[in-house]
């Protein structure tokens, strides 16, 4: 009896160890979507798993959840489609497909879970029963376009040995061309969602890892978040180890890049004692080719110990499906040293913003101990041809036509750019250089079907004696994105058959009799024959920049320049144009030039200034400085002939700005003396017939420099409304709200007490970190109204602005919430009569509307407790808050007059937790 129990407890044990042993086998994996068609939101699911194949237990019988609320139980019953492939060193890949179909847009994150993990794992307890967890997220969106995951070509078997740097490079492409980033710092294996495996440890710790491969202390694991290079330097004890990272795609939305998707790799690195070492690598430097390029390069490696060796090339160059790249031989050993030939022949659809990330990886084959691995990544980036412009030919109207050959890669670019210079600026593009460089404005854009381009300057035309010049560049479209070589320039002059004015200078600063000079050219260009003369001038001056308003003839003369007097030269900002008349007859209208308007900007013991103007010649030219000047000694003064030139300022480098802070001379400016300034600035046109420079005067202004200290926080107070009493008498779709806000100034510490403006800022819930600018007010404002609210909730605080532009703190905070109601009735009359014929909420009198309500949610019961109807306005189709019950059960069928009762829950757009949700509960009678 004593041997049968001993038999049977050996037998228990044997069993017991053999399900241990064939429930290890989880090594590492992976998630891919891939969708299937742009007509549908299909997707291929590929789950990838590589497993011990000393565990008789098979891979798949995981639960795989699709983000949208539909799970299979067992992936390998439900496939369609599964494989197994060996990788050698007791390493299979099994591969499972399934296909999922998604019913709308969102983001889904798939997730996939099985028992178990392989045991004995280090860097965590207990791996042999902690299930094995990875997920990979989408982004379904019809505004930005198809979103396929990234896929990753290298396959996590890279063993290692102690002592010695080790390498991992997923080898991830992206099918869409969008951008890849890898995060290791902050990831963990998981065992579920949002759940790591028990106890974790970096393979890094002091645990496993005592010196660096070259013998220094600090050793680490990280991953290069270009590169995705995983390099742990260097492993210190032997065994397995499991990893996490996430490959992140990124996709350029509206200008910014926002992440799509990702896909979690948690993978497994083997380290073994041994005195083997690392193969070595050649790469190539990286290049830059133009498409149609042949890239033929060849890549070298060799075994320090003369083992073989084998050379393997991942990436999107040998992945995408238009012309991959190929290399020979393929994955197969040979003696070091070793070579493979690489060769890829670009196209046009291979032109993108990002380099393309050629992973080349190198493995020995030693007698004995783990096979070693180095790899690197080789950057090519493919542009874009430049277009070559045919023509630029001045045309009537003083326009510009520009034309050019039909563009190289047209079936692969998306739009073509026009862009424009005054004058030349012949630059030759360096190397993979694309784009533009600055000193160019774009002027247009159109499909790479158009051929032209008709410059009209905004429909100001062109300005006489002015050299325009041009050049195209070709932009390949998103998400691959990418930009051509830019075209060489042309250019051109155009006549100056009208009149060109040359001069809008202030001569006198003042309020009411300022004074402006003006002066212009005779027509040279023009066609004597046609318009024989006397020729008459029409002088006309409007305010601003450009444009007509308060548009006013100033004189019609035969003369050539005139002084404009009884100006406000202090506060307003004049333009001018001159109107050719031939014997009375208009002919034709110079371009409009308006005068120059300097503004200064105190910063601390500092005052910038900065000038503007609308002027159809250039006043951007390097060999002519604009000039700066400031008053001598006295404060008071306004005369012109005691200011003193302090600077002479090269716009092409430093734009049209100066910082005086005393260095011209080396003396501080003073916080108690007002400073005046004046700025000439210097330009031209492109004719030969003009004397250069052309000299116009800016109005003169006066500002006072001005410490660094802060303001204190003003003291803010809401006035109103009060939110129940303002919606008394509105309509329940009322949606104009407002706030009321005043504040105090505070001087009561050691504040600076000369402020310039207070900023207002608005956050909907009051948290930290949500506030925004809404408003900036004059300092001499001290409340305000902000209108334009949906809502009555929010929160605000001010701040006060001194004159140098320092901010102070955030003064209190003040916050109002939204007043939330929600009203039924207690009887409807469902009759078809037009009058109460539903049970929902009141839309009147106004004081008992829906206010503020989110999502209401309600089951209605007959006095027998039958669910007769239920609603829940967050998923129904119209997310009517209203209900509008009409007295029928869930087939549609009329009810019997009576009672019914009904309970729920609304839920209010509050910031108080306390008030955002009611229950509902209560009875309703039917009438009939």
């Amino acid at each position: 009896m004593k041997c049968k129990a001993f038999l049977l407890f050996t037998l228990s044990l044997l069993f017991i160890g053999l399900q241990e042993t064939l429930a290890t086998h989880i090594r590492a994996g992976e998630i891919i979507a891939e969708r299937i068609s742009v007509q549908s939101l299909t997707y291929r699911i590929t789950v990838v798993g590589y497993t011990d194949t000393r565990s008789s237990v098979i891979f798949g019988p995981g639960r795989i959840e699709f983000g949208d609320g539909r799970v299979v139980e067992n992936l390998n019953t439900e496939s369609d489609f599964e494989m197994v492939e060996s990788l050698g060193n007791q390493i299979e890949k099994n591969t499972f497909v399934i296909t999922h179909t998604y019913q709308g847009p969102g983001q889904y994150t798939i997730r996939f879970q099985e028992f178990n993990r392989n045991d004995l794992t280090l860097n965590m307890d207990n791996s042999v029963e902690t299930p094995f967890y990875i997920e990979t997220m989408i982004t379904i969106d019809p505004f930005i376009g198809v979103n396929n995951s990234p896929v990753l070509t290298i396959p996590p078997v890279d063993n290692g040995q102690i002592n010695t740097r080790y390498i991992h490079n997923p080898g991830a492409y992206d099918p869409d061309g969008d951008s890849l980033a890898y995060r290791f710092d902050d990831i963990v294996p998981l065992q579920d969602f949002q759940r790591p495996v028990n106890n974790y440890r970096s393979p890094a710790s002091d645990e496993f890892s005592f010196n660096r491969e070259d013998g220094s202390p600090n050793p680490y694991i990280s991953m290069d978040p270009l590169t995705g290079d995983l390099i742990w330097d260097a492993p210190g004890v032997a065994g397995q180890y499991n990893v996490a990272f996430h490959i992140e795609e990124w996709r350029k939305i509206n200008g910014e890049y926002q992440k799509i998707g990702y896909v979690v790799r948690d993978m497994q690195i083997i380290i073994e004692n041994s005195d083997n070492q690392r193969p070595v690598l050649e790469v190539p430097p990286d290049i830059c080719v133009v498409a149609g390029t042949n890239i033929e390069e060849i890549i070298q490696g060799t075994d320090p110990d003369g083992d073989d060796i084998k050379i393997e090339v991942f990436g999107d160059p040998i992945e995408i499906t238009s012309s991959p790249a190929a290399y020979d031989p393929v994955a197969t050993f040979q003696s070091s040293p070793g070579i493979i030939n690489f060769d890829w022949q670009t196209v046009c659809g291979h032109v993108r913003a990002r380099e393309y990330q050629v992973r080349i990886r190198i493995t020995d084959d030693p007698e004995s101990g783990p096979a070693l691995v180095d790899i690197k990544t080789w950057n090519i980036k493919v542009v874009g041809p430049p277009p070559v412009i045919q023509n630029v030919e001045q045309m009537p109207g003083r326009t510009a036509e520009i034309s050019w050959d039909p563009y190289s890669c047209g079936n692969s670019a998306e739009t073509m750019q026009i862009w424009r210079s005054i004058n030349s600026n012949a630059y030759e593009p360096d190397s993979c250089e694309t784009g533009i460089r600055d000193g160019y404005e774009l002027i247009g854009t159109t499909d790479m079907n158009t051929f032209e381009f008709t410059d009209t300057n905004g429909d100001d035309g062109l300005s006489p004696g002015n050299t325009y010049c041009y050049r195209l560049v070709a932009v390949y479209p998103q998400p691959r994105g990418g930009e051509s070589i830019v075209s060489e320039e042309f250019c051109v002059t155009i006549d100056v058959d009208v009149p060109i004015i040359t001069n809008v200078s202030v001569e006198e600063t003042d309020p009411t009799n300022g004074e402006m000079f003006i002066k212009w050219t005779p027509p040279y260009d023009i066609d004597q024959t046609q318009y024989p003369g006397p020729y008459e001038y029409q002088l006309i001056r409007s305010e601003g920049f450009r444009g007509d308003n308060n548009n006013t003839t100033v004189i019609t003369t035969s003369d050539t320049l005139y002084t404009d007097t009884g100006l406000n030269t202090e506060g307003l900002v004049y333009n001018y144009e001159v109107v050719l008349l031939d014997g009375g007859v208009r002919i034709d209208t110079s371009s409009k030039a308006s005068s120059v308007w300097l503004q200064p900007t105190i910063i601390n013991e500092a005052i910038e200034l900065n000038w503007q103007f609308d002027v159809p010649w250039n006043n951007g030219i390097s060999e002519y400085t604009h000039e700066v000047y400031r008053n001598r000694t006295d404060p008071d003064a306004s005369e012109v002939d005691t200011f003193e030139l302090i600077a002479e300022v090269d716009v092409t480098a430093n734009g049209f700005t100066f910082l005086d802070d005393g260095s011209h001379n080396g003396v501080p400016l003073s916080r108690d003396t007002e400073y005046c300034y004046y700025v000439i600035t210097k330009g031209a046109y492109n004719v030969d017939i003009l004397t250069y420079p052309l000299e116009n005067k800016s109005q003169i202004i006066c500002a006072r420099p001005d410490d660094n200290r802060l303001p204190c926080p003003p003291v803010l107070t809401y006035e109103g409304p009060n939110c129940e009493e303002f919606l008394a008498d509105k309509a329940c779709n009322f949606d104009a709200f407002y706030h009321d806000l005043s504040w105090e100034p505070n001087f009561t510490g050691d504040c600076d007490d000369e402020l310039g403006s207070y900023k207002i800022y608005f956050s909907e819930t009051g948290n930290e970190g949500t506030f925004e600018l809404v408003s900036t007010l004059n300092a001499l404002d001290l409340d305000t109204r902000i209108t334009g609210l949906t809502e009555l909730k929010g929160c605000y605080y001010i701040t006060a602005v001194d004159r140098s532009g320092n901010e102070s703190e955030p003064s209190n905070i003040v916050c109002v919430d939204n007043c939330p109601n929600y009203e039924l009735p207690n009887a409807f009359t469902p009759d078809g009569d037009g009058i109460n014929d539903t049970f929902q909420a009141f839309d009147n009198p106004f004081v008992r509307c829906p206010r503020f309500v989110e999502a209401v949610d309600i089951k209605i019961y007959n006095r027998w407790g039958v669910l007769v109807f239920e609603y829940n306005s967050a998923t129904s189709n119209e997310n009517d808050i209203y209900i509008r019950w009409d007295g029928t059960d869930k087939n549609g069928n009329e009810l019997p007059a009576g009672t019914y009762f009904y309970s729920g829950t609304v839920l209010f757009n509050t910031n108080d937790e306390s008030i955002n949700s009611e229950e509902l509960k209560g009875n309703v009678q039917i009438i009939k």
